[in-house]
């Protein structure tokens, strides 16, 4: 897909949501407002979409060096906790143009082209999955080279590796280090080798593989900090009944809560979690257009939502007909023993 002119991001987001809905895909976006994403593609479930995953959580940038870690970080969380995956769609690496079919990668998060895309969510189904086997790392493209395969073919075709070497150019040290799986040849090398050892030595990598290394507990525990007072209470509140929140900035939700893994594993393995979860500034009222937004997620996502407010206008247990979610006040969530809770919750439907 040739580009003819320069590519703003808001065009490169439209480019890209054209080839999800090419492929099968829903959408859901919130005009630019989240940090973290910029829309979510969810496959139909009805259609056979060849080797991409049913729920990729999209974030378009021009330059993936401007990707920050922190942004990274909400995208890992959410994508992890609406059971998605992260995917960074963009145009350039380091002010150079990205390579087609190669995986870049930023803070463990897959990045690749909107070519790449392209090719993954078109790919003919029934016939043989598009290898992606090159990779970015510092230095260049390299290939992920089978060991194994080649170190096979070396023993069948009985070459020594001296002999590879003045062949190839590449020293006997680095093709041992091939062989052993501890480093990878760059293209021009990979080429090389399979001049002499054959097609086929790569290895395809799986786009897809989530990365949480860089979430540490620290990091996991800073999510858990309300940024209000009345975050707070409700934090608090839900503690009681077992269920924990992780707070996110510049997002279409404020949280999303789940039942503490020691507890209530029973509530989870019934119902569908996360829980989308909004808590009211003082001057929103019912009809605050976060509350469409909130709803119209939990709705995509088949997740159940909750709302908290202060209003004085909202009666105990207040459930407004008309959307897939509970508005409660906070002095309901204070005096809610947590079996009454979880029946709310059982009841809800999405």
């Amino acid at each position: 897909m040739a580009l003819q002119e320069p590519v703003t991001k808001n065009l490169l987001i439209d480019l890209s949501k054209v080839e999800f809905l090419k492929a099968g895909y829903s959408l859901w976006e919130d005009s630019g407002k989240s940090q973290a994403f910029d829309y979510i593609a969810v496959e139909d479930s009805n259609l056979d979409v060849s080797q991409t995953p049913n729920k990729i959580i999209t974030k378009n940038i021009i330059d993936f060096d401007f990707f920050k870690k922190h942004v990274s970080i909400q995208l890992l969380l959410i994508s992890k906790l609406i059971s998605g995956v992260p995917l960074l769609i963009g145009l350039y690496s380091s002010g150079k143009e990205i390579s087609d079919l190669t995986l870049y990668r930023r803070h463990n998060i897959s990045a690749i082209s909107l070519e790449t895309l392209r090719k993954l969510l078109h790919s003919e189904r029934g016939s043989k999955f598009l290898k992606i086997s090159k990779f970015a790392h510092r230095g260049g493209i390299f290939v992920n080279l089978s060991h194994d395969l080649f170190k096979e073919r070396r023993e069948r075709l009985k070459l020594e590796m001296s002999i590879i070497s003045n062949l190839t150019g590449i020293s006997r040290h680095a093709l041992y280090r091939y062989e052993k799986g501890e480093s990878f040849p760059k293209i021009e090398s990979f080429i090389l080798l399979s001049e002499i050892l054959g097609e086929d030595l790569d290895v395809p990598i799986e786009i897809f593989e989530v990365k949480t290394e860089n979430i540490t507990q620290e990091t996991l525990n800073n999510f858990k900090l309300p940024r209000s007072k009345l975050q707070k209470e409700v934090a608090d509140y839900l503690a009681e009944k077992e269920f924990s929140v992780l707070w996110f900035k510049s997002e279409p939700f404020d949280g999303l809560s789940e039942p503490n893994i020691e507890g209530n594993l029973n509530i989870r393995k019934k119902n569908s979690f996360p829980i989308l979860t909004g808590v009211a500034t003082p001057d929103e009222s019912i009809n605050s257009n976060r509350i469409q937004t909130i709803e119209s997620l939990s709705r995509f996502l088949k997740k159940k939502a909750f709302w908290f407010t202060e209003d004085e206008n909202i009666s105990n247990s207040t459930c407004i007909e008309d959307l897939s979610f509970k508005i409660l006040h906070i002095s309901d969530l204070e005096s809610m023993p947590p079996e009454e809770f979880f029946k709310l919750i059982k009841s809800e439907k999405t």
